[in-house]
């Protein structure tokens, strides 16, 4: 029986025998030098004695190094590198994983064991059962950002020249098609009413991802040296989000306390300018301040989202629609801009998305009332409808 993580084994014939890498041919094969014996604790200490002979010459430190090495290792190796190349939001989001999820369950393993069948029960045991909050299992998406997490980090070895298993395949769980929400036109009406009512900037923000699509971290980082009144143009250059405080070490103590971020947006594409639809325009002169004031709180104090999505509730609750998150809003701008024949490639920009595929996979969904309208529209080609309420001559038409 092998001895994990020793390479050494007992043969059909009764000997015991390690393996050691030493290296690869072009075509990419590993090639190993095997030592032989009658016992386990034989190959073993002649093992042990080659290596030690060897590796004062440095030709076998690296590869028997790396062939030992813990994902745990590799995970803080790869981790440490992603630091300066990525967002802070990024990196924090990376390091959770890593220290919440990843790092208890699979850590441990050296980098030779690590197989696709054991990732799939990871993810399956995370489905199930990975709440660290509550019983019960994470959703099929949150599992399968652990999976990417996982594939970057063995993807990071390889390149590295860590002895990752090759070839290995990571499957993601299957995901069901997020629920969508949108406000219908009747809801929208009765939302719009009440916030022109209250006459405040919660309310006020509430029209701006309405009728111009901004995220909630967005709307909250705006500030009013972000307008032109005159020209009429809304840009987004920030938006706010509050994350775990990674701190300077990587273990899973930093986690207790969060921060607030003000960064650039979610993507390059993010950051963006949205003409204001001139009916608008009278509400934004209505509330203008200070350029270095933020348009939710009228000083130089911001909201941060957390804060605001509770008043936002608060709010819809006095109106009959607190079933509604706040990204409803955005998906009911980008639903009414297609109702009302919107150049997909003019609204993906606006909405701030890189390419017309994401604004079409993910925010447009055609109501039901466009849906029936453009099936009517097939009564230009059809006899039946042409023929609509009249005796048909068929025949004739032969």
């Amino acid at each position: 029986m092998a001895r994990h993580g020793e390479n050494i084994r007992k043969r059909k014939d009764g000997r015991w025998e390690a393996r050691l890498l030493c290296g690869y041919r072009e075509d990419g094969r590993a090639r190993y030098k095997y030592i032989y014996g009658k016992s386990y604790a034989e190959v073993k200490e002649a093992r042990n004695q080659f290596l030690s002979r060897n590796l004062l010459y440095g030709v076998w430190a690296s590869e028997y190094s790396r062939t030992n090495t813990k994902f745990s290792s590799l995970l803080s190796d790869w981790l440490s590198s992603v630091r300066q190349n990525v967002k802070e939001s990024t990196y924090s989001r990376y390091q959770a994983m890593v220290e919440k999820h990843i790092r208890p369950e699979l850590g441990g393993f050296l980098l030779s064991e690590l197989s696709g069948e054991i990732i799939d029960q990871f993810a399956r045991k995370k489905l199930y059962q990975g709440n660290l909050k509550k019983s019960g299992g994470l959703s099929p998406k949150t599992v399968a950002g652990f999976l990417s997490v996982i594939r970057l980090a063995m993807d990071y070895g390889a390149g590295k020249g860590y002895v990752c298993p090759p070839h290995m395949v990571i499957r993601n769980p299957r995901q069901k098609a997020p629920e969508i929400q949108i406000l219908d036109p009747g809801e929208q009406r009765r939302l719009e009413t009440f916030v022109l009512q209250e006459k405040n900037t919660v309310g006020f923000g509430i029209l701006i991802s309405l009728y111009l699509g901004l995220r909630i971290g967005e709307v909250c980082a705006l500030r009013w040296e972000d307008l032109d009144i005159k020209n009429g143009l809304l840009s987004v250059q920030r938006s706010i989000q509050r994350i775990p405080d990674s701190g300077t070490e990587t273990d899973s103590s930093v986690h207790a306390k969060t921060k607030i971020v003000i960064d650039t947006p979610k993507t390059h594409s993010s950051s963006r300018k949205i003409p204001i639809p001139s009916f608008m325009l009278p509400l934004f002169q209505q509330y203008q301040t200070e350029k270095s004031c933020y348009v939710l709180t009228g000083s130089p104090n911001y909201l941060e989202p957390r804060m605001y999505y509770r008043k936002y509730k608060q709010l819809l609750k006095k109106c009959g629609l607190e079933h509604f998150n706040y990204h409803a809003l955005r998906h009911t701008f980008a639903t009414r801009c297609v109702e009302n024949n919107f150049d997909i490639k003019s609204l993906s920009e606006i909405l701030g998305h890189a390419n017309v595929a994401t604004t079409l996979q993910r925010y447009v969904h055609p109501s039901l009332h466009l849906k029936r309208r453009h099936m009517d529209r097939l009564e230009s080609v059809a006899i039946c409808g042409q023929y609509s309420g009249q005796t048909m001559d068929l025949e004739a038409l032969l």
